[in-house]
Order: C-alpha cells, then sequence, then structure tokens
C-alpha cells in the first residue's frame, strides 16, 4: 500500500508546485525571480510595450499580457493595498499624462480650424487605444481607484484628456465646426464629412463623462439659428408681402434642413427646425397675418 500512495504523492507534486509558483500570490516568485520591486519594472515594461503598440509597433502577445495583468494582479492584495499599489497607479497616471503632455499637446500646438479639429480627432484615436490596453494590464486597481481616488478607473484617462486637452481647446473646435456650417450656408463648399466627423466626435466625448461637450455646441448652434432667422424676419416683415413671406420662410426652413441633416444627430435636427419654425412662424404670426392688410387693405 505504501509505494501506491508514494506514487500518488509524486504524480500530485508536479501539480501542487504549478499552482504553487504563480505571480499572483507570491512575494517572491522564485520561477519568474519576481519580488515586489521588479514587479513595478515589469509594469514600466508593459507600459513602455503599450505605447510601442499604439506608435504602430509590434502586436502585443497572451503571455505578455498575462505577465503584466499578474504583476498588476499581485498589488491588489491586502498587504500592499495603499503602498506599492499607490505607486502602480501613480504610473498608470503617469503614462497617460506624460502621452499628453510630450506627445498630444505639442502636435496640437500652432493648429486652428480644420487642421485643429482633424489633428484632435487623429490624436484622441490613439489616445483611446493606449487608455485601452493600459485599463487592461492595470485593471486589478479598479477597487484601489474606487476606494481610495472616489472614481472608476476607466474615468480616469477620459478625465485627463479632458483637463489637459478639451476644455482649454473647447472653443476653438467648436467654433471651427461653426464656421464650416456658416459657410455651408452662404453657399461656399465645405466638406461635409468633416462637419460630421467633428459632430460626432463632440458626441462621443459628451457621452463619455459628465462634461456636456455636445449640448454645449447645440446651445450654440440653436443660438446661431434664433438670431439668424429673428433678423431675417424683421426684415421680411418690412418689404414682403403675405405670400412672399411665407415663401422666403418655408424656403429656408427646407433648405435647412436639406443642408444640416447630412450631419446633425436626428434629436438635433429636430430642435433646428422647431426654433426655425418658431421664430420665423410661431412668433410673428400676428405680424406676418397682417401682412394681408397691409397699407389698410387686403394685400395679394
Amino acid at each position: 500500500m505504501q509505494p501506491e500512495q508514494s506514487d500518488l504523492t509524486m504524480e500530485a507534486k508536479p501539480n501542487n508546485e504549478k499552482l504553487e509558483c504563480t505571480c499572483f500570490t507570491h512575494d517572491d516568485c522564485e520561477k519568474h525571480n519576481l519580488n515586489p520591486l521588479k514587479r513595478l519594472d515589469v509594469m514600466e515594461e508593459a507600459i513602455e510595450k503599450v505605447q510601442n503598440y499604439v506608435d504602430g509597433g509590434d502586436n502585443i502577445t497572451s503571455e505578455q499580457y498575462m505577465l503584466y495583468f499578474s504583476c498588476a494582479f499581485f498589488f491588489s492584495s491586502i498587504r500592499y493595498f495603499g503602498s506599492y499599489t499607490g505607486m502602480l497607479y501613480q504610473k498608470f497616471v503617469a503614462a497617460l499624462q506624460d502621452n499628453i503632455t510630450e506627445v498630444i499637446l505639442p502636435s496640437l500646438e500652432g493648429k486652428a480650424n480644420v487642421p485643429l479639429l482633424m489633428k484632435t480627432m487623429d490624436v484622441w484615436a490613439k489616445y483611446q487605444k493606449l487608455a485601452h490596453w493600459l485599463l487592461r494590464f492595470f485593471e486589478p486597481l479598479r477597487p484601489f481607484c474606487s476606494m481610495t481616488k472616489g472614481t472608476d478607473i476607466s474615468d480616469v484617462p477620459y478625465n485627463l484628456f479632458c483637463d489637459w486637452v478639451f476644455d482649454p481647446m473647447w472653443n476653438r473646435l467648436r467654433g471651427a465646426v461653426m464656421r464650416m456650417i456658416v459657410q455651408q450656408r452662404a453657399g461656399r463648399a465645405v466638406n461635409l464629412d468633416m462637419i460630421k466627423a467633428g459632430i460626432e466626435l463632440f458626441v462621443e466625448v459628451d457621452h463619455k463623462g459628465k462634461r456636456y461637450y455636445y449640448r454645449n455646441f447645440e446651445q450654440v448652434l440653436l443660438s446661431n439659428i434664433d438670431a439668424r432667422y429673428s433678423k431675417l424676419a424683421n426684415e421680411w416683415l418690412l418689404t414682403c408681402s403675405f405670400h412672399k413671406y411665407l415663401k422666403k420662410a418655408l424656403n429656408c426652413i427646407y433648405f435647412e434642413e436639406r443642408r444640416m441633416g447630412h450631419y446633425l444627430p436626428r434629436n438635433t435636427m429636430a430642435n433646428v427646425l422647431e426654433a426655425m419654425r418658431y421664430e420665423l412662424l410661431d412668433k410673428r404670426i400676428r405680424a406676418v397675418v397682417e401682412l394681408l392688410f397691409r397699407n389698410g387693405r387686403r394685400a395679394c
């Protein structure tokens, strides 16, 4: 019986060793020669790997992913919560900040209008790719971030980009899109796809948090609509007959819908048409009807 038990023990031993020798629970993994400080160095390597991948370098292999994730998971244990975990969190934040200050902001410097809008869309796409992979590696920091920082770790990249890029440049980005809309209304040739891409950028960033960029853009657009068509309505009331006024008002609504329908979301388009109908018709209904009786007689 003893040999049989010994054989069973020997057969089970490799499995036990395999389970015990992991990077998830041990302070010093002899198999990989990793202690806490070396694990921090591995996470530095992970950050460099992601930066290289975003810039068009080699893909990240599954083995590399598991190594980086396991190192981050190691620091999520109670023993290191608040010490090494805080250091790892600072590395995560620093990687994002460095990308913004050393890559993104210099690439946007000196640009304005459409070139600024185009470059912002480009760096935003790359930044999201960088943030996506860093979040995959640093996912074990989620409880630490929630408990000590009061926020979800997934919101950190977004908040940093808004604080450093979107907030300071928002007026210029919004102005670039509004300028193209006004130019199109004036009959100049503009890139409708660029207007649409810019608006989609505002919508995307707006949906990711609570900065309300697109809502601000919509308010500015509607204010522009109100001012433009209020001025036109007052001018037409002085010079047009009843039927000519109605024709001009309905033509403006029709052509504005055709123009903006290429790039505005459906709900915003509905708000634009409602604002136009109010300024051109509802708000001035009495004055429009009085055009029928201009000069003391019914006008044709």
